[in-house]
């Protein structure tokens, strides 16, 4: 989820921190939007995870913006601390390891920051205390859920959930030993418009256009599809939502792993991180910036008619051929009318794609390839004279 949204919508409060975590699965856009040599890429920056995955891929640059200063802070943080610490060290500030020296780390990492955001993380002593990834908001909510997931299924069934199955075993364990009454009223009493607006959603962020009746049914569904379909094991966005921590070090996220440490390092300065709206890409940026676009979902925090017309204004911002990625967590938002003819969605694509999302929060997740009309084409041949 993402917390970038513009000013005068009230969807997402934006006054701290929302995200530490980036919790939508990097290797769905990864293949959509083809990151590789050379692709010059946008992206939402939210907790970071995403854009420095991204950096793995040998693209040319990846553009990183977010509206909320704390996520642009927090991502200038991870980067800061790739390249002053070591790997151990890294993970330790992070909260993957034990550590007693965060003071320490967070002092080193910060020198490299702008004075604002120095002062920002310097101040906050549960960084000290319990490592970056767990203090945004979202992070928050979930160490609560956890919480009471513990009490309900306790930390010996939890752990045997991450153990080596195949599909038709997985099915078994989730019917026999985890879909008890009180899971699915853990569900209820989370997933609701009353809890969540505590959170930092206002209630009216939520409508449902896929069957279910409320949140709790609609991310029900998708996590059993990703308890029983896919790889329980493989799946570190699971591990952090049961476990609060990942399995282990051999199933980190590809940009926390060691083998990846120094190739990361090594592409930082290909990172352009700034504070920005989705709608100030089009004045950012001229025509054909971009190989890829990944905007999460942005627009569910807009009115209908505010996201063609923003989407109407991004679309050349692609080059012909360029790819641009949605997520909808509630709020269907999608490309529509005449765009739509320019803004081309690829349907297989996008549906094999949520099939192996290992996130399993959002409930759609859209391709687009923009094919620019002859109209289009001539214009660009005019500019660029």
């Amino acid at each position: 989820m993402n917390d970038t949204k513009t000013p005068g919508h009230d969807g997402v409060q934006l006054d701290e921190l929302i995200f530490t975590l980036s919790w939508e699965d990097p290797a769905l856009d990864v293949e959509a939007l083809r990151v590789s040599s050379n692709t010059r890429i946008a992206t939402v920056a939210s907790g970071g995870c995403n854009a420095l995955t991204f950096l793995l891929h040998d693209p040319a640059f990846v553009y990183a913006f977010d509206y909320n200063l704390t996520q642009v802070w927090t991502l200038q943080l991870k980067a800061a601390a790739f390249r002053t610490l070591d790997h151990a060290a890294v993970l330790e500030l992070f909260g993957v390891r034990e550590s007693n020296r965060r003071r320490t780390l967070v002092e080193t990492a910060v020198q490299e920051l702008s004075p604002e955001a120095r002062q920002y993380w310097l101040g906050r002593e549960d960084l000290v205390q319990q490592g970056l990834l767990g203090l945004g908001r979202y992070e928050r909510f979930v160490r609560a859920f956890r919480t009471l997931l513990r009490l309900i299924q306790g930390r010996r069934r939890i752990e045997a959930l991450f153990d080596e199955r195949d599909q038709q075993a997985r099915v078994e364990f989730f019917e026999n030993k985890w879909n008890s009454r009180a899971w699915r009223l853990l569900f209820k009493a989370f997933f609701n418009k009353t809890v969540l607006s505590r959170r930092g959603l206002s209630p009216e962020y939520f409508t449902f256009d896929d069957g279910s009746t409320s949140f709790a049914d609609s991310f029900a569904r998708r996590t059993r599809h990703a308890l029983t379909e896919l790889s329980v094991r493989d799946n570190h966005f699971l591990a952090q939502y049961t476990r609060g921590a990942y399995l282990d070090e051999e199933h980190l996220p590809d940009y926390l792993r060691e083998e990846n440490f120094d190739l990361l390092r090594s592409r930082l300065d290909r990172l352009v991180l700034e504070q920005n709206d989705v709608r100030s890409l089009v004045e950012r940026f001229g025509p054909s910036a971009f190989d890829g676009i990944c905007l999460s979902n942005v627009f569910e925090l807009m009115s209908e008619a505010e996201t063609q017309d923003v989407l109407q204004k991004l679309a050349p911002c692609l080059v012909p051929g360029g790819r641009m990625t949605l997520r909808n967590l509630m709020i269907p938002r999608a490309v529509k009318g005449e765009l739509a003819r320019q803004l081309v969605r690829d349907e297989p694509l996008s549906r094999a794609l949520l099939f192996k999302d290992r996130s399993f929060v959002y409930r759609s997740f859209q391709v687009y390839t923009y094919r620019p009309d002859e109209a289009d084409r001539e214009s660009r041949k005019v500019a660029n004279a």
